[in-house]
């Protein structure tokens, strides 16, 4: 059923994949659509999208949640809209037009003034609204037809409008942001009313042949929000008009952001029940939401009869191919969403262009795409140490372009730092992005050998014309590399890194993350986990701990645990730790670790508060935190460089190109390595 075609009013659909919309921040800042929204689509279209439905556009000045919102209202958007639409219809997709006002909602700092029908701040925002006068209410209702004729003059073959997480019109439907006791307020028909006007101005605008859809908000898991009989309620009265030919399942807003995109955490089968509640309320066809994953799921959810299409939005950022990997029966080679949110929704949250962490192309398929690599000029033998994802990555690209790989990997698994990060609660789906790279490499005649330590004497006798270098990095902390003979990193004695000043930490009870992941320690009783990473190397091994039965306290020199963590993602880790009673304490320096016990000093102390000193960030007010059975520091890495520094100048190596990739050359994150290792590959 996924490769079935299914129509809508005068649009028909050749299957049953849907590429939803979500703000990609590739617009200009002047509202217009771009060349780089043009390659976006086009990708997906051509990764075999029935339907594409294209980010949320503005349809007045008001409602621009981000100055890179297109300006849906404005004729000079045609053009551009009919480059979206054209490259889409070349490749045989569907093309809609989603269309908003952001209402109470904005991603701008300070934003303008947003329109709302009563005036309060949405309950995740500072910034409070302007109650809407009735010219206003006449100028939104007249900015969603004149952008619904805009869309059609532009290509579009339908309309949607969004009565969802975030918008205008969903706080005129929602019994909490809407107050009003005028004609629309006070009752539900009277908070529908302003939908009801849209829809009939859209209806006049574009004639009766062209499909016009809701997205639709089922419940706004919020506390104060309205709950899913309610968005069933909305979807009866939104049928009952008879105006709209299907419906796009949604949930959430900005106060449970969580469950807009929702992350590894949430798991798929609460959206799943509320994709059937839809479609079990309408007899018009349903996308479901919510991450579908695997997406050969999404068969099953047809066949039962949970809905009519399936919609995708991060999985088809991360893999525009997943369509037709399905269709040719490939679903070993699609390249998974593992939900993390780090580069999708937390770069354009930031009005930054949409990026994925294991698709470098995402956003930039102008630039970067792996589908138009371009042929290596020379076969050469090439040489990969390490089966991280950095090395892994360039195995990959470089085999896809001809060259003879193979990958040196010294432990039996591969992975990294990734297959530690798959360990920790609620996050095993990031080893997607290893299992990924292992399957493509595999595919292209990538050869891994494992438990093998590359030593100069082997890659001698391999006769590469190419070594990379991508063996990672181990915690810095003073405790020698034990796996590596004991012997300090020649880096250390060479001072190109240098070891953290905090006494203590050289004790028999403090364990790195990496030990603690990998099972060679294991910590019992009171555990402190100190953050100075602010990603999931530190929260997700503090949350690991608590889930073995330890008792633990994270601490952090910053303001916030888990600081770098998408905001969604952080929100439900500290829900989690709440619940498994893990104490949080920002705001503390590390200062000394004692026997059993550790010495933290405010961040913002009131110490030495006089002259030029008041300026200087001094860590004391200290105390100790006693009883304390294991330390976990998480306070750095230092790149494991040694091979790459041997290897210069070594004998039986000239004319070898030696280049290195990943933590070996500074530690980042997974999104980083994966484009640096695409970048390199693509100079061999």
């Amino acid at each position: 059923m996924l490769f079935s075609p299914l129509a809508i009013r005068r649009a028909t659909i050749r299957n049953r994949f849907v590429f939803q919309p979500h703000f990609t921040a590739l617009g200009s800042l002047d509202g217009m659509p771009t060349d780089d929204h043009v390659a976006y689509y086009e990708d997906r279209a051509r990764g075999g999208a029935g339907l594409i439905v294209v980010e949320s556009q503005a349809i007045h000045p008001t409602g621009k949640m981000s100055r890179r919102f297109v300006d849906a209202w404005d004729p000079a958007v045609v053009p551009g809209l009919r480059r979206i639409t054209g490259a889409a219809h070349a490749h045989g997709a569907t093309i809609f037009s989603q269309l908003t006002h952001g209402g109470h909602t904005s991603l701008e700092h300070p934003p303008h003034i947003m329109w709302a029908p009563t005036q309060m701040p949405e309950p995740s925002s500072r910034f409070s609204t302007k109650a809407m006068d009735p010219a206003d209410i006449r100028a939104t209702i007249d900015g969603f037809a004149a952008s619904a004729r805009n869309a059609v003059d532009g290509g579009f073959d339908g309309i949607e409008i969004k009565i969802a997480h975030d918008g205008l019109l969903r706080s005129f439907a929602s019994p909490f942001f809407n107050r009003r006791t005028d004609g629309y307020g006070g009752s539900f028909e009277n908070r529908m009313r302003l939908s009801y006007e849209v829809l009939e101005a859209i209806r006049r605008a574009v004639g009766d042949g062209v499909p016009v859809g809701v997205r639709i908000c089922l419940d706004e898991f919020t506390a104060f929000g309205y709950d899913l009989d309610y968005g069933l309620e909305m979807v009866r009265a939104l049928e009952a008009t008879g105006l709209i030919d299907y419906f796009n399942a949604d949930a959430g807003s900005f106060s449970s952001y969580w469950m807009e995109i929702p992350p590894a955490a949430v798991h798929t089968a609460d959206f799943e029940r509320l994709s059937r509640a839809l479609k079990a309320t309408s007899k018009l066809p349903c996308v479901a939401f919510g991450r579908i994953s695997p997406p050969s799921r999404g068969e099953e959810m047809l066949r039962t009869g949970a809905c009519d299409m399936i919609g995708m939005a991060r999985q088809l950022i991360a893999d525009p191919d997943t369509p037709n990997k399905l269709m040719v029966g490939r679903a070993d080679l699609v390249r998974l969403c593992v939900a993390c949110n780090d580069a999708c929704i937390f770069q354009v949250g930031q009005e930054k262009a949409v990026r994925c962490i294991h698709n470098p192309g995402a956003g930039r398929e102008r630039q970067l795409n792996e589908r138009f690599l371009p042929p290596a000029a020379q076969a050469r033998r090439v040489v990969v140490v390490g089966a991280g994802p950095g090395g892994l990555k360039v195995a990959e690209i470089a085999a896809r372009r001809g060259h003879d790989v193979t990958v040196l990997e010294r432990d039996r698994q591969l992975g990294g730092q990734v297959r530690l990060a798959a360990g920790q609660p609620e996050h095993a789906l990031v080893g997607e992005v290893v299992s990924y790279l292992e399957a493509s490499g595999a595919e292209h005649g990538v050869t891994i050998r494992r438990n093998t330590t590359a030593t100069l004497d082997l890659l001698r006798g391999l006769g590469a014309e190419v070594i990379v270098v991508a063996t990672g990095s181990e915690p810095n902390l003073p405790r020698p590399n034990m796996r590596d003979g004991g012997a300090p990193p020649l880096s250390l004695g060479m001072g190109r890194t240098v070891l953290p000043t905090v006494p203590g930490l050289d004790q028999s009870f403090v364990a790195s993350s990496d030990e603690v992941m990998s099972g060679a320690r294991q910590p019992r009783g009171h555990v402190l986990v100190v953050d100075e990473n602010g990603h999931w190397e530190a929260a997700g091994t503090a949350e690991y701990l608590a889930d073995q039965g330890c008792t633990v306290t994270v601490i952090a020199s910053h303001s916030l645990i888990g600081e770098d963590l998408e905001g969604g993602v952080r929100t439900l880790f500290y829900r989690r730790a709440a619940i498994k009673g893990i104490t949080l304490r920002a705001g503390l320096v590390l200062l000394e670790v004692g026997e059993n016990r550790v010495k933290v000093g405010k961040t913002f102390s009131s110490g030495d508060a006089t002259g030029w000193g008041k300026y200087v960030l001094l860590p004391t007010d200290q105390e100790w935190i006693e009883d304390v059975d294991w330390v976990v520091p998480v306070i750095g890495r230092r790149s494991r460089e040694d091979l790459f520094l041997e290897l210069q100048g070594a004998d039986g190596f000239e004319g070898v190109r030696i280049e290195r990739v990943g933590d070996c050359i500074v530690p980042r994150l997974i999104q980083s390595t994966i484009l640096d290792a695409t970048t390199l590959a693509i100079t061999l």
